[in-house]
């Protein structure tokens, strides 16, 4: 509420790829071990809501599941067009959370000590709707954002915008939009980065870059035109600093917001809580997830692409060969999908990634382009057996060919737990509560094809 709102600086000291909440760096089970075990009993099968019915996040409160497509029934769309929006040429529907504002859980302190004011930046009102920067002035009036450039508490003094009373972005920051990005239900995004003068982004492992000292990224979320929040990543001399700025509802302020919101403005919409963010970034060896070679290099990629990256010399060495999706427009779809979605950040190769103890890996490596059979994707997961099954009786396995209700990989997607019950089901763990019904609709129909 007014007057009792705090500002706190989320400062994350060290190099990220050293944090994270994997199980060896846990106390308890990670949220993915925890989804690992049996729930008891298997909740009825109900349809997501459909855009056209209404607001897309505000799900029924049981479990939402999504409902098996019929092969016959499926539009799939051309592999360069697949998860655009209608609406947004510089956003996806399956949207990237990649850069999300994370805390080291060990950092929590040194985060408190920065608190400035008195005013609580997640306070809400009595009806769920954020009261942040309420009070503040409206979009026209210039921010004083002080003389200490290390803790940027207002979105305005990141460096983002040239002119914050217009909103006029800043030239440097470069815009971009990688072919297939994360689901985060149904926001709209615009990504930003900005690389210092005369550096490059070191991509001597093409699947683990690692950016230069000074890059900053920022990741706007909006639903129906209305900003809601915006991420921002700066590695700095001793690591990354990573925040998130929640928007006020009359978009006149963007103030730090390290505690997360659930339900923002009345609907399931979540701003996600800083200690829960390196579940998903420790999965990438710097920390970022959606800058990266496959995503920037697909023919639906926009702004700062990977051709562009090359062309300006950007990059310490260019892409051993062409990087496209291997498969027909089917099959490379689904695996753009689950490259995006899963792979990125969990089900991947670094062995700070949340999943890497799984063993199912569905990022897509530079090495194994050459087939459909030789990704990690088909390697570890068509056909192999499942620790997750719905219930006592079930044997499904990760994907089951031919089989989409068999298949663990299309069961978690399609499902969204129920709020506060904690993960029984769903894929991702975190961060989502409406069920990615383009998305999944990729892999059934990719499943389906296997014969």
């Amino acid at each position: 509420m007014r007057g009792s709102r705090r500002i706190r600086s989320a400062l994350l000291v060290g190099t990220f790829g050293l944090g994270g909440c994997s199980a060896s760096e846990s106390t308890g089970p990670s949220l993915l071990e925890a989804a690992d075990a049996s729930p008891a009993s298997f909740p009825p099968a109900q349809s997501p809501p459909s855009p056209a019915s209404g607001n897309l996040l505000t799900p029924d409160p049981a479990t939402q599941v999504a409902p098996v497509p019929d092969a016959s029934a499926l539009d799939i769309p051309d592999a360069a067009e697949a998860g655009k929006t209608p609406d947004d040429a510089d956003a996806t529907l399956q949207t990237d959370a990649s850069w999300e504002s994370s805390l080291a859980p060990g950092a929590m302190a040194d985060a408190s000590m920065a608190d400035v004011g008195s005013r609580d930046a997640g306070s809400t009102d009595g009806d769920g709707r954020s009261d942040v920067g309420a009070e503040t002035a409206p979009i026209g009036v210039p921010i004083d954002c002080g003389d200490d450039p290390n803790d940027p508490r207002m979105l305005a003094c990141t460096g983002l915008y040239a002119d914050w009373p217009t909103r006029t972005i800043a030239p440097d920051a470069r815009a971009f939009s990688p072919g297939t990005a994360l689901w985060t239900d149904g926001a709209d995004k615009s990504r930003y980065i900005y690389l210092p003068p005369g550096t490059q982004i070191d991509t001597t492992d093409f699947d683990a870059w690692s950016f230069p000292i000074g890059t900053k990224l920022w990741k706007e979320f909006r639903l129906e035109g209305r900003r809601i929040e915006t991420r921002f990543l700066w590695k700095r001399d001793y690591g990354w600093f990573r925040t998130t700025y929640a928007w006020s509802l009359d978009e006149a302020s963007a103030i730090e917001l390290t505690t997360g919101q659930t339900n923002w403005n009345a609907t399931s919409y979540e701003i996600p809580d800083q200690t829960r963010c390196t579940l998903c970034h420790a999965g990438a060896v710097d920390g970022v997830l959606g800058f990266e070679g496959m995503g920037l290099a697909e023919p639906s990629a926009t702004g700062l692409m990977l051709s562009e990256l090359v062309r300006e010399g950007l990059l310490t060495r260019p892409p051993p060969g062409p990087l496209a999706v291997p498969g027909n427009a089917t099959e490379s779809a689904a695996l753009a999908w689950l490259h995006a979605n899963c792979g990125l950040a969990c089900h991947n190769r670094t062995p700070t990634a949340d999943a890497y103890d799984r063993g199912m890996f569905l990022r897509l490596r530079i090495a194994d382009l050459g087939s459909v059979q030789s990704t990690d994707a088909w390697k570890t997961a068509v056909g192999m057996p499942s620790n997750f099954q719905p219930d006592n009786g079930s044997m499904m396995l990760l994907i089951a060919p031919g089989n989409v209700a068999n298949s663990a990989i299309y069961f978690r997607n399609s499902h969204r737990d129920a709020p506060d019950s904690g993960t029984r089901y769903q894929m991702p763990p975190i961060d989502t509560h409406v069920v990615p019904a383009d998305g999944v609709a990729l892999v059934a129909a990719w499943i389906q094809s296997m014969h």
